[in-house]
């Protein structure tokens, strides 16, 4: 085939130029928009297109992904919105922050986890009488029992004979309670008994005469 030489016209110098090819027999173009048309040709029939603008490289990048590449993104809001899809799908969520760490962790055991928690027992305990003269009929200051769940009364009647609580819902009308009657011990007349503190407020009637100790203790 004979050799050919092409011309172009070069309309900045109003001249005809020949059309110059490298050692590869590829033209060289020094236009920018040429060389964008052509790297968009290239990548589009199977080549790699390479971009610094930061608009273009996000949406190629999605693209890419898309299709199943893998996306890396440095925006953080980016990064925690991907984690979220990660963790939805099947992934595993981990966070550095120990508010969030805290919220996933209580929805952990919410659904299938074990809560524990521990505090200490309340007390606390008191006297009803010490050593005091009791006349049959006779009852004992009121306890109010509002922050505890049981209580046990406790001590020696002197004598034989019993004592029954009473209970009150506003420390002022009063009713016995039948099934929280303690008898003393036949020879040593020591007596306890418990009951729940299911109203707020008990106290005890003595159905003994002599002289009585008595103590309580209530727990919640």
């Amino acid at each position: 085939m004979p050799n050919v030489q092409i011309f172009v016209r070069d309309t900045t110098n109003n001249k005809n130029v020949p059309l110059e090819v490298d050692s590869s027999n590829k033209l060289s173009v020094s236009d920018a928009t040429a060389q964008s048309s052509l790297s968009a040709i290239n990548s589009t029939l199977g080549g790699s297109l390479t971009v610094s603008d930061s608009t273009a490289q996000s949406t190629l990048s999605s693209i890419n992904s898309a299709l199943g590449g893998s996306l890396t993104v440095s925006d953080l809001t980016s990064q925690g919105s991907l984690a979220n899809i990660e963790a939805s799908v099947g992934g595993t969520l981990t966070v550095a922050d120990s508010t969030s760490q805290g919220h996933l962790s209580n929805i952990h055991t919410a659904l299938s986890g074990t809560l524990t928690t521990s505090s200490g027992v309340s007390r606390t305990n008191g006297n009803l009488a010490v050593a005091a003269s009791i006349t049959n009929g006779d009852v004992s200051a009121s306890v109010d029992a509002n922050n505890f769940k049981n209580a046990i009364v406790m001590g020696n009647l002197g004598a034989s004979g019993d004592i029954t609580v009473q209970v009150s819902n506003d420390n002022s009308v009063w009713y016995e309670d039948s099934t929280s009657n303690f008898y003393s011990n036949y020879s040593t007349y020591d007596v306890a008994g418990r009951f729940e503190c299911t109203a707020r407020y008990w106290r005890v009637k003595y159905n003994v005469s002599g002289s009585i100790t008595l103590r309580y203790a209530l727990v919640a």
